[in-house]
């Protein structure tokens, strides 16, 4: 870990990671943060509440110091990509939730190459930033709970004994800081058209974003290029909405949403006790239900059934077409012997002559 100049602590109010979780969860969940969330392309809120708990662990328990985690580190615990967790910290940074301290290095120098290798990092190449995790005093003018105070200086003492190296002590060397990996199929990534499903989906029925918790709203957010567009906040995020779609193959099966609303609406008239969306704790879950019970889990849309029944007829033709020009090919190839044994049989039977009536 990089160590800070004297005094750097100083200009930084920094918080206890269990304080500094809480206001990261109340400070993620505002519609601003929301607006900049999208406005940066940044993960869903579960994802960056799943890395904000990976860097609180790597913190000091008592004062939020010493953040010195690698983004690739990170990446691999939370199951995403580097890029990912870069926007991430892109994102809390601009919240004002953590500060970086002293800047870390992708090359290091001759000394701090030796200062790994005493330390058993013999293949490390590079050492992540040190930073600080702090709760800003407000958000759009909303005042937060200040955190508790805490000492200038760290307790932890540079004449403090280090702890032992893997190499020292046996165990087997963890891997380098800098090594690659590969994480690019955990990512779930939507086709266009399962996109577009799940906005018209949404457009007609927004209640399906809500949750026990809270309801979406609309709100205008500016974006990069200067106009403006209406985006939803809070709630349920739209991907789950996709996740949905994805893995009951709506689209694959040529469904269209006017037409799977058609058919839940006939299959609600046919139940003796009908349950308004409206009065159900997870209205998705409620229409997942149904769009099971009418359209099942195999069964294609007309459309699709029916350019499926020409395509299967169309092949049906083409084959009993080859079996007959094959057919006429054998009879060709057959001829000659064909005529031979014709040519016998008169030879042999030749034909009478009938005799006139008078």
């Amino acid at each position: 870990m990089l160590q800070p100049e004297p005094g750097a602590y100083a200009r930084v109010t920094v918080a206890p990671p269990s304080d500094w979780l809480a206001a990261a969860e109340h400070v993620i969940a505002m519609p601003s943060s929301e607006a900049l969330r999208r406005r940066l392309r940044v993960a869903g809120v579960s994802t960056v509440l799943r890395a904000c708990r990976e860097w609180a662990a790597a913190a000091d328990h008592s004062t939020g110091r010493g953040v010195a985690i690698s983004h690739q580190t990170v990446a691999e615990r939370i199951g995403y990509a580097h890029a990912t967790v870069k926007r991430i910290m892109r994102f809390l940074t601009r919240l004002g939730l953590i500060v970086e301290v002293v800047r870390g290095a992708n090359r290091l120098t001759l000394e701090q190459l030796a200062e790994a290798r005493e330390l058993g990092g013999i293949s490390q190449r590079s050492v992540a930033s040190t930073r600080a995790l702090t709760i800003p005093r407000s958000v759009d003018g909303t005042p937060l709970p200040t955190p508790q105070p805490v000492p200038e200086e760290s307790p932890v003492k540079r004449s403090l004994p280090r702890r032992a190296s893997a190499h020292t002590a046996g165990a087997p060397r963890r891997r380098a800081m800098n090594e690659v990996f590969d994480l690019g199929g955990s990512l779930p990534s939507w086709r266009p058209g399962v996109q577009d499903f799940a906005a018209e989906l949404v457009r007609r029925l927004p209640r399906l974003l809500w949750t026990s918790r809270s309801a979406p709203r609309r709100v205008l957010v500016q974006l990069p290029d200067g106009r403006t567009d209406l985006q939803w906040v809070g709630g349920r995020h739209i991907g789950q909405v996709c996740s949905v779609i994805a893995r009951e193959r709506l689209v694959e099966r040529g469904w269209t949403v006017a037409q799977v609303l058609k058919l839940v609406d006939e299959h609600r008239a046919t139940l003796r006790v009908d349950v308004d969306p409206a009065e159900q704790r997870d209205p998705l879950a409620w229409l997942v239900w149904l769009i099971r019970r009418a359209i099942g889990q195999d069964q294609l849309s007309p459309r699709l059934q029916a350019q499926r029944d020409r395509d299967q007829a169309r092949a049906e033709n083409e084959i009993r077409r080859a079996e007959a020009a094959q057919r006429r090919q054998d009879i060709e190839a057959q001829r000659p012997e064909i005529d031979r044994i014709i040519a016998d049989m008169h030879r042999r039977f030749p034909r009478r002559p009938r005799p006139r009536r008078s």
